[in-house]
């Protein structure tokens, strides 16, 4: 008689789906198809365009002179309490703020189409659909990273220096990446077999944004709804690389590795999800 061996584990689990170190090797595996993908819709998105990616530093530049027209001279508002702080100080705040919020905003936006509109690439069972959050993510890193570039590039020919805080930015990008692709992982896969998705996206990003410190700084917050921006971990992130970015401040380490174990833990369930869910991509579509 054979024997049968039992497992704890459900059907279609593995613990590499939840493996950090492993999830990273999956996907290392697969970098070059990453890399080359990422480059084609870069040149895809601007290639009837005269300026070309040029476009991608003209924009963001565009929209700081918005910021210091219509935030700073004309509405004259305040994220420092310092009482120096100038428009264009005030300006590059809202800046900093509305690059991370987009950058999240984009991914949330476009993962809910990532696999209907890849029917090709859903039959071919050879290809690895988990790429395709990280190539869209990639793609829209590029945005977020110029537009923090820009905005040390304007420090620098205010104050003739940086902050040395500003080395803490590069975590919190890190962060809101990895909150990005787990958030693009489980909307992509959940769109698959839920349609309506598509059409809730939009109007939770548009809640997302007001409960974040983008327009306004944390400080003006009662202390009685304070809560919902502490327990955000994107509000977290905003309010604390702008701090680190433009006024010096270090952020607190408990804060930093909360927002970390957070943004983790969200990648790690959105992948989860997503290939747990996508054996089955093929027969729904």
């Amino acid at each position: 008689m054979s024997k049968v061996i039992y497992s704890s584990e459900p059907a279609g689990f593995s613990w590499r789906h939840v493996a950090p170190w492993s999830i990273l090797s999956d996907l290392l595996k697969h970098r070059s198809l990453i890399a080359s993908m990422t480059i084609r819709d870069l040149r895809a998105a601007y290639q009837a365009s005269y300026l070309g990616l040029t476009w991608q530093i003209l924009l963001p530049v565009i929209m700081l002179l918005i910021f210091y027209l219509v935030f700073g001279q004309i509405l004259g508002g305040k994220f420092s309490s310092n009482v120096t702080e100038t428009p264009i100080q005030y300006a590059l705040a809202l800046f900093v703020g509305l690059g991370f919020f987009n950058f999240l905003a984009q991914n949330i936006g476009s993962s809910t189409s990532l696999i209907t509109s890849n029917v090709t690439y859903v039959k071919s069972m050879s290809f690895p659909l988990e790429i395709l959050a990280v190539n869209s993510v990639l793609n829209a890193l590029l945005n977020l990273a110029i537009s923090l570039i820009l905005t040390a590039a304007v420090l620098l020919l205010l104050n003739g220096q940086w902050y040395w805080s500003a080395i803490c930015t590069p975590f919190y990008v890190g962060c809101i990446f990895m909150m990005a692709l787990g958030v693009s992982w489980g909307l992509s896969s959940l769109a698959v077999f839920i349609r309506d998705v598509s059409a809730i996206t939009s109007p939770m990003t548009l809640i997302l944004m007001f409960m974040c410190p983008i327009f306004y700084p944390a400080s003006m917050v009662p202390k009685r709804v304070k809560w919902v921006i502490e327990i955000n971990p994107l509000a977290v992130i905003i309010e604390d690389a702008r701090g680190c970015l433009l006024y010096g401040d270090w952020p607190d380490v408990v804060s930093m590795l909360a927002v970390f174990l957070v943004s983790l833990a969200i990648a790690i369930l959105g992948y989860f999800f997503f290939m747990r869910t996508k054996s089955a991509f093929a027969d729904v579509m």
